[in-house]
Formats: C-alpha cells, sequence, structure tokens
C-alpha cells in the first residue's frame, strides 16, 4: 500500500498557482480526459470544500477540549470539597478519609525538628 501524504501548505499553494495557469492556456486538449480542466476542477473544489470543513472541525474540538478542561475543574473542586466534608464529619483520621485514597493522620511520619549541624 502506498503511503498517503498530505500536501504541504506551500506545495498547495504552488499547485493551485500551476493550475491558474492551466486554465490559462486556451488551447489546452488533453488526450486524457483524467487530465482536462474541469476534472482537475473539481478536484480542487473539493480539496477546498475538505479544507474549510478541517477548519470547522477544529473550531469544535478545540471548543470540545475547552468544555472538558471546564469540567475537569469542577470535578476536581467537587471532590476537594467532598473531602472536607468527609474530614468534618469523620475526622481526618478515619478509615472513610482513606476511602477517599488520602492518608490517614496517625499513617503520616511525625514532624521532626530539623538538627543544626556546627
Amino acid at each position: 500500500m502506498a503511503v498517503r501524504r498530505r500536501l504541504s501548505p506551500n506545495n498547495l499553494a504552488e499547485m493551485k498557482a500551476s493550475f491558474a495557469g492551466l486554465k490559462s492556456i486556451a488551447s489546452y486538449k488533453p488526450v486524457k480526459p483524467d487530465f482536462a480542466v474541469d476534472s482537475i476542477q473539481r478536484v480542487e473544489t473539493a480539496i477546498d470544500d475538505l479544507t474549510a470543513q478541517e477548519s470547522q472541525l477544529a473550531v469544535q474540538l478545540a471548543e470540545v477540549r475547552d468544555q472538558l478542561a471546564d469540567r475537569g475543574t469542577e470535578f476536581t473542586q467537587k471532590m476537594k470539597g467532598a473531602a472536607q466534608q468527609v474530614i468534618a464529619q469523620f475526622g481526618d483520621d478515619s478509615m472513610e478519609i482513606q476511602a477517599l485514597g488520602r492518608k490517614r493522620t496517625s499513617e503520616r511520619a511525625p514532624n521532626r525538628p530539623k538538627t543544626v549541624k556546627p
């Protein structure tokens, strides 16, 4: 299977300029109809339509990503609030706080004073 690569914007611009030049040749009559101006025009129009569609989809994708970011922030805030409510209701050394994935205070290492080096 041949590798399909997208035309770069520069190559596409060059091809469009070449096609504009081809359209200006009044006596151009190809032997194969696949290379006729109207056949090439259909492909160019399809590329333009697909490019416009791609731009619209990119905008929609950006909107969905923004919505995901907003919902993620909201979810984080709600879970932090719920953890605070669990601590208020059951205490910070309860099994319920451990069920939220947090450490109980009895499982934390004690704070030790730093030793001063002479």
